[in-house]
């Protein structure tokens, strides 16, 4: 071959040469990458006491846990650490883990059911105390469909890992698999199947149930065996201690029972009370069958709250800038990320993602005051702002963390490639709407109610499918208005709790005055010493001590939502689906009655009917119900640093403002005679009476442009230094007690005009001539009005007089009534202001 032949060849052997050392770097550069992209995305928990070396389960996993039953699939989950560097592990095969299910029928008879692949992720990286590098590999194991676990079955739980050769210095494995190669596991004991539930939020969810008046009832319920199917558990927070997952009644003997949220345990008692038809007097052991206790669902209680913190806490940063922030310059406050959150940027890290894995029947949800006491902006989902955009963002972004698997979580036998899903995309999320004592100081309580429902007053609504609303306004501390006197006021001995010291007495001079002075003390605050000596206060009325009703009504709202009950008891309070403005004629003074009919949604009231409790009519605040006569001071909420500028008109505008927002609301006494106040009114006939109240509107001066109920403020006559009673706020519906939804309307042509997006279309738009009318008895007063009417009256009242005398004559105790008519009551006899009507004349409407 000639010399230059033998250079090309040469040239061509050094050029493959280099291509072969290229293609080698360039694998090495690219199992360095996809191992640097490992260690840096996959999430760990730093610190060999947090990841000791071996196989272990998640910390969200613990002996006697509850698993969800089916028809979901439990995601069973842990971690795989070795002392193994990058560079040692890039040249091995990845681990592989399986999970074992193994079921007790008895105790001498056990079986393996199934046996799971796991799916192993990137290895992330970690140190130990000595800084030595470790790797940590995370597995997910989708379980089978399991049915709930009764009659004592119970199940262990087997994780294994086969180390690839090479990796047995790495660790201490415990034995060898059939390829005689390194194997290491963990078990969990006496697991079972049932309902997972997750409870969070801020104080109020997580307050202990030490500080409840229920509780000494709750325990005897425990010790009883009534409770033996659920498990509980707890993250360690600023108020509760660590729970590992345990039975009641292991809590009590650990003295950790105590400590438990109070809200998510009462929540308990109410699913479990109406899942079995059982009643609050209807729970020790000799009330509850054995049989029946025996096949109760088991149900898991999972919480995490932790006080202090703000919805934003617990959302991603990607959820919050779905909500636009407000502009500071009205005064308002921009919505920051968690970075930008030092103190409680870690919420979502600590509680949300480790239990996201975990799959869950639903959520409970109890949070709102620190937004409150900080002024956040409240919003409108409809415009993507404030707290009610957040709180949509909430129910639709942990939905979404929690349901989404890994296509390969698989079982070694499943033949289906499709991902299968754990927790129901659409599983039930339950709200409480804060308490008077959660608006921490400020007026626009009732706005956050609503921002809670994402702007539509109740829940379940478009943006908040399968959820449900329970309402706290009427459930406050009944002792909250005489804490500032007796408490603060040191007039109550030391209590024998350490959770707070007792100041001083001071009288009207002091630092912290009373309205009365140190010698009245025994007479005016012996009532609320002993009550406080017998349940002590937690940083005082904020976090009200009547938390068993809550719970109830929230197990009433999952039993309906989450379990298919029956909806014949409502999930819901009275919820308003319009109102219009009426006149009605009063013969006894020759005048004409102004008033406001207000209808509520009969679909969500269920066998209910809507009833109002009597209250102390000669004080119309009680009535909780208010109209608007100056339209100029419309207004859902205030700019926190100028009272002059309205931050939010009720579409998302500002404007400016003078004098305060609450001047323009007058409130109105309900018609005695409104609702069925009677057993014989609700026997009646008709679905007027079942879902509609009237207000009178005598003595309102001007043009009424809002109306709006239960907005702010308690239910209670505070001038007469009494304890509040529970439950006392006037709309209700009977017999299951659940007080209405708070509720504002404009009002346009005489009738309710909801914010967008809620909608209140019960009534038709009125006739120009009965506007004209209602305008004349508003402006003018009621003799004129009487006098520009009477001919136009008087063929109805010689009609009317003769039902009058037939019905006299005939003996008959009441009329035939129509949709239209006003229907006769029994009103007390000392009243010189009765109706015709309530001597058993129907009136009509005369617009």
């Amino acid at each position: 071959a000639s010399p230059k032949r033998n250079e090309t060849k040469e040239k061509k052997r050094m050029a493959r040469s280099g291509v072969a050392v290229a293609c080698g770097i360039m694998r090495f550069i690219f199992l360095y990458v996809m191992l640097w992209w490992g260690l840096t995305t996959t999430t760990v928990v730093m610190g060999e006491p947090s990841n000791p070396l071996g196989l272990h389960f998640a910390e969200t996993h613990g002996h006697d846990m509850v698993l969800q039953r089916a028809p979901a699939r439990a995601v069973v989950s842990g971690h795989l650490t070795l002392r193994y560097s990058m560079e040692a592990a890039a040249q091995l095969n990845l681990p592989t883990v399986q999970v074992s299910l193994w079921r007790h029928e008895s105790a001498t008879s056990t079986y393996e059911l199934e046996t799971i692949q796991a799916h192993v992720g990137f290895p992330g990286q970690a140190y130990d105390s000595k800084q030595r590098s470790l790797l940590v590999w995370s597995f997910q194991a989708l379980m089978p469909p399991m049915p709930p676990s009764t009659n004592g079955h119970h199940y262990t739980v087997m994780a294994r890992a086969h180390l690839p050769l090479g990796m047995d210095d790495a660790s201490d494995p415990t034995g060898q698999d059939d390829d005689h190669n390194p194997l290491l596991h963990e078990n969990l004991y006496e697991v079972i199947f049932g309902d997972v539930w997750y409870c969070s939020g801020q104080s109020n969810m997580a307050l202990p149930l030490q500080y409840t008046k229920a509780r000494n009832s709750s325990l005897e319920a425990v010790l009883a065996g009534t409770y033996d199917h659920v498990r509980i558990h707890s993250l360690q927070t600023n108020m509760n201690p660590f729970q590992k997952w345990a039975p009641p009644k292991d809590a009590v003997e650990q003295e950790s029972f105590m400590k438990f949220s109070s809200t998510c345990w009462y929540f308990m008692e109410g699913l479990t009370h109406e899942l079995y038809n059982m009643t609050r007097n209807n729970i020790n052991d000799n009330d509850v069958p054995l049989v029946l206790r025996q096949s109760m669902v088991p149900i898991g209680l999972i919480h995490t709250a932790w006080g202090g913190s703000k919805i934003e806490d617990w959302l991603d940063d990607d959820s919050i800038q779905k909500c636009n922030p407000a502009n500071q310059e009205d005064g308002s406050l921009l919505l920051l990320s968690r970075s930008e959150r030092p103190l409680y940027a870690q919420r979502y890290q600590d509680a949300v993602i480790p239990y996201k894995d975990l799959t869950i029947k639903g959520w409970i949800w109890y949070q709102g005051e620190n937004n409150m006491e900080n002024n956040t902006v409240l919003g409108n989902s409809l415009y993507h702002s404030g707290y009610s955009c957040l709180m949509v963002q909430l129910i639709q972004s942990w939905r979404s963390l929690w349901s989404s698997t890994s296509s390969s979580t698989r079982s070694i036998t499943d033949d289906d490639p499709s991902p299968m899903m754990a927790t129901d995309p659409l599983a039930p999320f339950g709200v409480v709407a804060l308490p008077t004592s959660g608006s921490v100081g400020t007026l626009e309580i009732g706005t956050m109610r609503v921002a809670q429902t994402g702007g539509f007053g109740v829940l379940p609504n478009p943006s908040m499918p399968h959820t449900f609303l329970v309402q706290a306004y009427d459930q406050d501390d009944p002792m909250r208005s005489l804490y500032g006197d007796c408490w603060t006021g040191g007039c109550c001995p030391s209590p024998t709790s350490t959770s707070s010291s007792t100041p001083a007495c001071n009288d009207a001079t002091g630092p912290k005055p009373k309205t009365f002075p140190c010698e009245e003390c025994a007479n005016r605050c012996s009532a609320f010493c002993a009550d406080v000596a017998a349940t002590s206060f937690n940083m005082g009325p904020i976090h009200p001590r009547t938390k068993q009703t809550l719970g109830w009504r929230l197990g009433l709202g999952a039993a309906q939502t989450g379990h298919g009950v029956s909806l014949e008891k409502p999930r819901t309070g009275p919820t308003l689906a319009g109102c219009m403005l009426k006149v009605k004629y009063r013969s006894t003074r020759n005048k004409v009655m102004p008033l406001v009919t207000i209808r509520f949604n009969e679909a969500l009231l269920g066998q209910d009917v809507v009833e109002v409790q009597a209250y102390n009519q000669t004080n119309r605040r009680l009535s909780k119900l208010e109209v608007l006569v100056d339209s100029t001071k419309f207004c859902l909420q205030k700019s926190p640093v100028n009272n002059n500028i309205c931050i939010d008109d009720g579409y998302g505008n500002s404007f400016e403002m003078s004098g305060d927002s609450n001047q323009g609301w007058v409130p109105v006494n309900i018609v005695p005679e409104s609702g069925p106040l009677n057993v014989q009114r609700r026997r009646r006939s008709g679905p007027k009476y079942h879902h509609e109240i009237t207000a009178d509107l005598s003595g309102v001066q001007g043009s009424i442009s809002a109306i709006r109920y239960a907005w702010q403020g308690d239910c209670c006559d505070a001038t007469n230094g009494e304890p509040c009673p529970l439950g006392s706020c006037p709309i209700i519906s009977y017999p299951s007690g659940l007080p209405a939804n708070p509720f504002v309307a404009k009002i346009t042509k005489g009738k309710c005009e909801c914010l967008p997006p809620q909608e209140c279309n019960a009534f038709p738009v009125p006739t120009t001539e009965s506007q004209i009318l209602l305008d004349t008895v508003l402006n003018q007063g009621y003799y004129w009005t009487y006098v520009s009417v009477l001919c136009s009256l008087i063929l109805a009242l010689l009609a009317l007089s003769w039902i009058l005398l037939g019905k006299q004559n005939s003996k008959e105790t009441s009329p035939a009534t129509t949709d239209d008519d006003w229907v006769a009551v029994t009103a007390p006899t000392n009243n010189d202001d009765d109706d015709d009507d309530r001597q058993g004349i129907a009136l009509p409407d005369i617009t």
